[in-house]
């Protein structure tokens, strides 16, 4: 069975992939001699760059920039936050270099943040920018490229991009010891028009307790495999398919798959995603599990329909930032088998200086129908070795800050630091 389940992954993976690649190779709108842009950051909001700052070109790879951007942080003495970004030139403009350095208060939320990164950006990129054919676009904003007259250039790789990455980690001592092993492989394709993604994870863990003679050994391993596609039908509305492949020893899942066709409406337009959205995506398809032990239900293996509606919400003010989401699937032959479950997080600022934050989740299982008929033993239960019977689950997390003083003192001093 392991043999099998091996090969319909890697099956499923290349197949999805060679299925679409023929379908959607088109030219790319890179701009041609437009500056080529390398933003090192991990945790700014690139995306949003993306749609703010259009008069370049965004590229993943260092080498394959005219222009590297760091931009770093650090605590004010106030309580705020002072960032650094460092405009370093390459190839042709390498002896062309500048750096900004800008503070923000205490509480500012998000979208000022994002909106005084994207004012120095704009500042930063300017007299690289007065160097290409795109200087008679600085004005003192940023014009919008009227895409009808730029030249294109053709991507060999036609927007194709794979990541391969593995890790391990292992901690341990006289009574415990425990071994974990990740490995990833994500394939994706991302146009206006056309997001294809592809991903697979694999996951290992081993944990050792020894209590004076006695040896247990808890392993636990899981695949997961997924992929979308997804089609823009206008500024509203979107249509694609899921599909998935999954095994997990803690579910008693020895192989499920899925594919279920999707349709989702966004009541915003889904070029003002960054900012806000509304969506609504519904999907319908059929499901087969093989278990490893007999389940609670008497199956060894099934085809069970089922459907699922989600509502996604999320908006970034000036006031702060709010996400939430609900949702709700349920089983087409036995709609007694159920989950419903929310989510909602953000960050208001209540009035200067108090912002309160706020994230949790809620979901309500009725549909377990994986369950091992075997009865757990103490091991099993104390250990995490099997999933249990549950009707609910939740996590919270919430907290008040509050910073008062002075505002101006906007210097960085790191002597002494841990």
């Amino acid at each position: 069975m392991k043999i099998l389940k091996n090969l319909a992954i890697t099956v499923f993976v290349f197949a999805v992939s060679n299925t679409y690649s023929q379908t959607t190779d088109t030219l790319i709108t890179n701009k041609k001699d437009a500056i080529n842009l390398y933003v090192d950051c991990d945790w700014c909001d690139i995306e949003h760059f993306k749609t703010q700052i259009t008069i370049i070109n965004y590229v993943r790879d260092r080498k394959n920039a005219d222009v590297h951007l760091i931009i770093t942080e650090m605590q004010t003495g106030s309580g705020g936050t002072e960032y650094n970004m460092q405009f370093i030139g390459l190839g042709k403009y390498k002896n062309l270099t500048d750096t900004l350095k800008f503070a923000l208060p205490p509480n500012s939320t998000d979208e000022e943040e994002r909106n005084a990164q994207i004012k120095h950006i704009k500042k930063g990129l300017t007299p690289f920018i007065l160097k290409t054919p795109y200087a008679n676009k600085v004005q003192i904003s940023f014009a919008n490229e009227d895409n009808n007259k730029e030249e294109i250039v053709e991507d060999k790789w036609k927007s194709w991009v794979t990541e391969i990455s593995t890790s391990g980690y292992a901690n341990g001592e006289d009574v415990y010891t425990n071994y974990n092993f990740w490995s990833s492989v994500s394939i994706s394709k991302v146009t206006p028009d056309i997001k294809i993604e592809i991903n697979y994870h694999n996951n290992y863990s081993e944990s050792i307790y020894r209590f004076d003679t006695d040896t247990i050994v808890s392993i636990s391993r899981s695949n997961i495999g997924k992929a979308l596609i997804t089609k823009s039908i206008g500024e509203h509305w979107a249509i694609g398919a899921f599909a998935n492949i999954y095994s997990s020893t803690f579910s008693n899942i020895e192989l499920s798959t899925a594919i279920t066709p999707a349709i989702e409406y966004n009541i915003f337009k889904y070029a003002d995603a960054t900012t806000k959205q509304l969506r609504f995506l519904y999907r319908v398809g059929y499901r087969f599990n093989a278990y490893i032990d007999t389940t609670i239900f008497n199956k060894t293996k099934e085809f069970t329909p089922y459907h699922y509606l989600g509502i996604n919400y999320k908006i970034v003010q000036q006031w702060g930032d709010i996400e939430g989401s609900i949702y709700g699937q349920t089983f087409l032959n036995d709609f007694e088998k159920n989950e419903i479950g929310a989510y909602i997080g953000g960050s208001v600022r209540l009035f200067k200086g108090l912002s309160f934050n706020m994230y949790g989740g809620y979901s309500q299982k009725r549909n377990q129908i994986s369950l091992p008929k075997a009865e757990s033993s103490t091991e099993d239960i104390l250990l995490r070795k099997k999933e249990m019977a549950s009707n609910y689950n939740f996590w919270v997390n919430f907290g008040l800050s509050y910073t008062f003083g002075s505002i101006y003192n906007n210097v960085v001093n790191v002597r002494f630091d841990d």
